[in-house]
């Protein structure tokens, strides 16, 4: 983690993740994403969802539906 709580998601270019919330009375962990120009989002998991490469894996999804997302707002979608 980087000194401002930020570190770089492994294989997903141009995100990072930001501090990670714990939230105890729903049981579940929210992760910020943050891309390199400033844009973020952040998505919920059950707390069991711990793993480093599980949370990578779900990243990398969240954000290419964003992306997705993003692209078709300019065409009327």
């Amino acid at each position: 983690m980087g000194d401002n709580g930020v570190s770089e998601i492994p294989d997903v270019e141009g995100w990072s993740y930001g501090a990670f919330r714990q939230d105890h009375e729903t049981e579940s962990i929210s992760v910020p994403v943050v891309r390199d120009d400033g844009e973020s989002f952040e998505f919920t998991v059950p707390k069991f969802v711990e793993d480093p490469d599980d949370l990578r894996s779900i990243a990398s999804v969240v954000i290419a539906a964003f992306e997705k997302w993003e692209a078709v707002q300019g065409l009327g979608a």
